[in-house]
């Protein structure tokens, strides 16, 4: 019986590593399960719209039989590019004691992440292992075949694995302790609005919206679409938008060879003050080089529907990995400005609902400024431009170019 006693070695090696007692009475063995035990991971919320933290627990099915239970973040793919532990630049949001990637418990285990921001944003994985023990039945087995005779141990129970030509051998049955990491994983998804971050400004929000449309377009290339319906649309994201339209080549070597951005897919404005439209505009192909030649198409155009427009900026953007809305609309100052003769003639319930709903603001001659910018999965900005019924509005509106 060597095994049980090597099986006894190794068992007390793992038990000195944690805090888990797995109890185990021979011959029989009966404080353990007959299977092998499963592990769960359980993360929530499964989706994070709002600045706060996952919650991850993991347990097995068969808490007595578990020598410990440990979780740990498997990395995030993020809008603009994939995350792993030790990226340069990023937190991991788990981390152990003293920096480990694990976070250790028996016979399970419950822990938070890190608070997580609008930086965070896109899919998270998680891991779950545990070690757990089991007991299976053996027993010894006579074996004839044509060409040999020999004697073999097999399985008996739970399941049983002697060969039809194998007889079992009275009185040899007995218990096998096994062991075995087991693992599992579960994603989750962040989708935190940019205002909810702290110390973020009106005018920071523009300009990170602004930089996060080239470095996305980048990628994009011609995936990238997008609408807006809009009174304006100011810099820096008119100008980001126009680049995205224009396509251009980037980070060229000193022999002229350049990496290459393809035009937007298509670019729609719909709008009742055309003069925004101005520089924004493209169509035709992207050109260049030493020796020319011609790539993508442009397709941004605009369309100007009439006094319609009643809220500042709505823009939809379509990326590589992640959708961007933007809302950008006008605060009257009646409902925030004391010297405003109607500010007294507001409800104070309508006023405080509407200025609590803003939380990225500035205020200007006209009145206070608010932005609201969200991430989305990909895919809703096809949906939204359905709903809002864009292309028939394109179609009656008078189009530019």
């Amino acid at each position: 019986m060597r095994f049980l006693a090597l099986g006894a070695v190794f068992l007390s090696l793992a038990l000195a590593q944690t805090t888990c007692q797995v109890q185990m009475t021979p011959p029989d063995y009966k404080e353990l399960p007959v299977y092998m035990p499963q592990i769960s991971l359980q993360v929530s919320p499964s989706a994070l719209t709002q600045r706060g933290s996952f919650t991850v627990s993991a347990s097995t099915t068969y808490p007595s039989a578990t020598a410990w239970v440990r979780v740990r973040w498997g990395g995030g793919q993020l809008a603009l590019k994939d995350v792993n532990w030790g990226t340069p630049g990023y937190s991991p949001p788990l981390q152990g004691p003293n920096g480990s990637q694990w976070v250790q418990g028996c016979p399970r285990v419950s822990t938070s992440t890190r608070e997580l921001d609008d930086r965070d944003n896109g899919r998270h994985t998680f891991y779950a292992e545990a070690l757990v023990y089991w007991r299976e039945q053996w027993a010894n087995f006579y074996c004839k075949t044509q060409q040999y005779e020999y004697y073999a141990h097999h399985q008996v129970y739970p399941t049983y694995t002697a060969p039809s030509y194998c007889t079992e051998q009275p009185n040899t049955r007995y218990w096998r302790v096994r062991s075995q990491v087991v693992s599992t994983s579960q994603t989750a998804y962040a989708y935190i609005s940019w205002e909810q971050r702290a110390g973020m400004s009106y005018d920071t929000a523009l300009q990170e919206f602004a930089d996060r449309i080239t470095e996305d377009h980048k990628r994009a290339t011609a995936s990238m679409v997008a609408y807006a319906y809009a009174k304006e649309i100011n810099d820096p994201v008119k100008s980001a938008l126009a680049k995205a339209a224009q396509g251009y080549f980037y980070d060229c070597n000193w022999l002229g060879i350049c990496n290459r951005a393809d035009p937007a897919g298509e670019i729609k404005i719909l709008t009742d003050v055309p003069s925004i439209l101005s520089g924004l505009l493209a169509t035709g192909r992207l050109c260049g080089g030493f020796i020319t030649f011609c790539f993508g198409a442009r397709n941004s155009r605009g369309a100007d529907i009439g006094p319609k427009v009643e809220i500042k900026t709505f823009l939809m953007v379509k990326g590589w990995r992640h959708d961007y809305l933007l809302l950008d609309r006008l605060i009257p100052r009646k409902y925030y400005d004391p010297a405003d003769r109607e500010y007294p003639g507001v409800p104070e319930e309508e006023r405080n609902q509407v200025l609590q709903s803003c939380r990225l603001y500035k205020d200007t001659q006209e009145g206070r400024r608010c932005l609201a910018l969200v991430e989305t999965p990909t895919g809703i900005v096809p949906t939204l431009k359905a709903l809002l019924m864009i292309d028939p509005m394109f179609q009656r509106g008078r189009q530019y170019p």
